[in-house]
């Protein structure tokens, strides 16, 4: 039986060890289509996918449980990055990985710095799933001025931090940062060398449970400040072309099937992620699942947090700001929305 994560349990498997490799390419079956044709069998190597445990790819633990990619003649290698989720991003700039559902934030980053990226599809965009938690006796983030802060400069979490301290009018320079992987940040308010942290889920839970801390803001509050957006290479996409129209599709038929039998989705997450419906039904609850609607307000060129584009242009103009990256890549060209609206128009390749 497939499974990506057999020696964790629940949200633990974020921390796994890299390495296990799943090969989930399919043994062609008859199709349910009533005339007995077989799918066309796979025209190339397997798309090398970085998985890891989060909402937003929750349906390819469905998909494969039903056989949908083998429906559609697509092999996939998955590959576990969640030892590793920032180092997934080189191994998809070097070739290592073929496509690999990023933060927007950091997606822009690479291209920002010469490493060509293409996103074809928004998977999800936190809904609490990021949240800043300080110690006891902080009762708000204005409260944080002149304390230290623990989390992962020059990533996303950075950029949250900023737009918190913009809604509750506080300078962000008044609270120092201390530089710490996203993976070890409640460790530093633990020890005592920060006051406050900024990380994601499933660390932010375990962390209030053990440390009595006090959660003063979660993503909820800002819906799209944070898009998961599945990237590949520029020259993958077009070699594999046919195959990122299959990958698609089989996205939007398991997202519909989450949305018409969520309690069989759910089982079959928790089932295949060694965990319980509550818990895989919770992380849904704080970073939503994008549907085909969702994603053609996505690649819209809506203002402010609604679409990829408005955010993006946030998000660059804060890493100038910042001296961050000194080129800005044309936004448009970043994105490619012909994948989702031919599935909108009904042309997409079967």
């Amino acid at each position: 039986m497939w499974n990506i994560n057999s020696n964790l349990v629940g949200w633990a498997r974020r921390l796994c060890p890299r390495g296990n490799i799943m090969f989930l390419s399919a043994c062609l079956v008859l199709a349910a289509c009533g005339r007995g044709e077989e799918p066309a069998a796979p025209a190339g190597p397997p798309l090398r996918v970085g998985a890891y445990y989060w909402p937003g790819q929750y349906w390819v633990d469905i998909a494969h449980r039903k056989g949908w990619f083998a429906e559609a003649g697509l092999a996939i290698e998955w590959v576990d990055t969640n030892a590793d989720y920032f180092g997934s991003f080189d191994q998809l700039a070097d070739g290592s990985l073929d496509i690999v559902n990023m933060s927007q934030f950091d997606f822009l980053l690479f291209n920002a710095r010469g490493k060509p990226l293409v996103g074809f599809l928004a998977a999800d965009y936190s809904n609490g799933a990021e949240a800043l938690v300080a110690r006891p006796g902080i009762d708000s983030v204005r409260d944080l001025a002149g304390k230290r802060l623990a989390l992962a400069k020059g990533t996303y979490l950075e950029y949250i931090w900023t737009i918190i301290a913009e809604r509750h009018d506080l300078d962000p320079a008044t609270v120092e940062i201390v530089d710490t992987p996203a993976e070890t940040a409640p460790d530093a308010l633990a020890s005592g060398a920060a006051d406050a942290f900024l990380t994601w889920e499933p660390i932010v839970t375990k962390a209030l449970a053990g440390s009595g801390g006090v959660k003063l803001f979660d993503t909820s509050e800002v819906p799209g400040i944070s898009w998961g957006v599945f990237a590949t290479r520029p020259d993958l996409r077009a070699r594999r072309e046919a195959d990122l129209h299959k990958f698609t599709a089989v996205w939007q038929r398991t997202t519909q099937f989450m949305k018409e039998r969520p309690e069989e989705a759910v089982a079959i997450v928790a089932e295949v992620n060694h965990t319980s419906p509550d818990e895989a039904r919770g992380f849904m609850a704080i970073d939503r699942i994008l549907d085909l609607r969702d994603n053609i307000v996505a690649f819209s060129f809506a203002a402010g947090f609604d679409s990829l584009h408005g955010s993006s242009r946030r998000m660059l103009d804060f890493m100038q700001q910042r001296g961050i990256v000194t080129q800005r890549p044309d936004i448009p060209a970043l994105f490619d929305s012909h994948f989702v609206q031919e599935l909108a128009d009904g042309t997409a390749e079967k």
